[in-house]
């Protein structure tokens, strides 16, 4: 099994919470990306970083060491979903992903800035 995240007290692990503070989602997403298996990168966000010439690498490297700068947020399916962005070598890359809860991240699109 994958690390185990350890969060403040009042977050049950094994449950997606009813709230999320960007602090704890950041250390969630940061945790599980270090298992690139944990990391499903849909075909749209495949297309747009083949598109924008954004590599898988800097897609784990934002996952990884970036912060959380928008959300979190329930999206449609029921999941938290934010924005993690990073800047390295003078560009800003922001990828938008969904925490299927101790499952996988699901990387929804990604973009520069």
């Amino acid at each position: 099994m994958g690390k185990v995240v350890r969060l403040r007290p009042r977050v049950d692990v094994n449950k997606q919470p009813e709230k999320l503070s960007a602090h704890d989602a950041r250390q969630i997403i940061q945790a599980m990306a270090q298992d690139s298996k944990k990391v499903f990168v849909v075909a749209h966000a495949r297309k747009r970083s083949d598109a924008r010439g954004i590599s898988q690498r800097q897609i784990m490297n934002c996952l990884r060491k970036g912060r959380v700068t928008e959300g979190p947020f329930l999206n449609i399916h029921g999941n938290w979903q934010v924005n993690v962005s990073r800047l390295a070598a003078g560009e800003k890359l922001t990828c938008t992903v969904a925490i299927e809860w101790q499952r996988q991240l699901v990387v929804v699109t990604v973009y520069p800035g």
